[in-house]
């Protein structure tokens, strides 16, 4: 077994890899990911363990994340990726990564893989430790949407076929965009629903910078809700083997009676199937090991599009400090700003 750093020339090396190995997806360990962060000026690391027939059988992508005073921590979202979880293996890829962490004088290291509850242990054996706050949700809601569109309907809760509907009966109209233009009006929605529902978004210019990458690679695509001339709901989606994820959205304060983000998302959900998408993956809800309260409508919501199924359940974030006098004056600051 040896440590590699995957180079761009690697792109299509490293993302088979991700797809055939990634529990959600991998979106957020895709060579495409890696070249959004590096497009916000972050500081990169795809670093693999490959055995001794060039075979990978761990993958990491880490993201530097700068901190005010020169201060920064390398942050592994939704990884790393495994073939499985071997002790050995996962020992010999934590010693590469804190390898870079002393080199880049980076205070902590944070990863979140998608495993499912019960895999705790094998972090804890490399040395790390259960992190006091998520980043990537908890707990997550993916339905098969393999099944045909009159079955998949039937699967859903009535109330949501009959918001679906509803939605259709008013006229609300669907209208999809690959034009990074038309970003600014999923932004003004996205505002409205941070202000409305009390969350922090990113910068307009986020938002942007990942639809340019992803688009180009025929990886995205928003989502437009219009109701009596007016754009009243929009939806991010993106597209990644077999899984599409619901990445982002927003809608307007007004014209909540049209019922349009339940007829966005059925449209995003069969623009999916066309796209030979296996997966939806609705993100963070609540589930058993995470419970917030401010995510009770928002996962009724998303739960009305499959309420038989089981809730994804992940071991969820995980750290090594590796300044402890920088990651406690971090963790103060953080809980001033909530």
């Amino acid at each position: 077994m040896q440590i590699i750093y995957v180079t761009d020339q690697d792109k299509n090396y490293w993302n088979r890899f991700i797809l055939s190995n990634a529990g959600s997806g991998g979106l957020l360990q895709s060579y495409q990911w890696s070249e959004f962060q590096k497009m916000l000026d972050n500081k990169i690391f795809r670093l693999a363990l490959v055995d001794d027939a060039g075979e990978l059988q761990a993958a990491a992508l880490l993201v530097r994340h700068e901190l005010p005073f020169e201060y920064n921590y390398l942050y592994c979202p939704r990884g790393p990726i495994v073939k499985s979880n071997d002790k050995k293996n996962l020992k010999a890829l934590f010693t590469e990564i804190k390898k870079i962490a002393q080199a880049e004088k980076s205070f902590m290291i944070r990863v979140d893989p998608a495993w499912p509850v019960g895999n705790e242990k094998f972090l804890l054996d490399v040395g790390l430790r259960r992190s006091d706050y998520e980043v990537q949700p908890k707990c997550s809601f993916v339905i098969d949407i393999a099944p045909a569109e009159d079955i998949l309907l039937a699967s859903f809760k009535p109330k949501t076929r009959y918001n679906i509907n509803l939605a259709q009966r008013r006229g609300v109209k669907i209208r999809p965009s690959t034009e990074p233009a038309e970003i600014e009006s999923f932004w003004r929605l996205l505002k409205q629903t941070a202000d409305r529902d009390h969350f922090h978004t990113h910068l307009k210019e986020h938002y942007l910078k990942l639809f340019e990458i992803l688009v180009k690679e025929n990886m995205a695509q928003l989502f437009f809700a219009e109701y009596d001339n007016k754009i009243v709901a929009a939806n991010f989606v993106t597209f990644f083997g077999q899984f599409a994820t619901y990445l982002h959205g927003g809608s307007a304060d007004m014209y909540r009676e049209a019922m349009a983000t339940y007829l966005l998302q059925w449209q995003g959900i069969l623009a999916a199937k066309q796209r030979g998408c296996v997966y939806y993956d609705f993100g963070g809800i609540n589930g058993k090991t995470y419970q917030n309260d401010k995510w009770a409508g928002i996962t009724r919501f998303k739960t009305g599009f499959g309420p038989e199924v089981a809730i994804q359940e992940y071991v969820g974030g995980f750290e090594l400090i590796l300044n402890p006098v920088v990651f406690a004056a971090y963790k103060f600051i953080k809980q001033i700003r909530g």
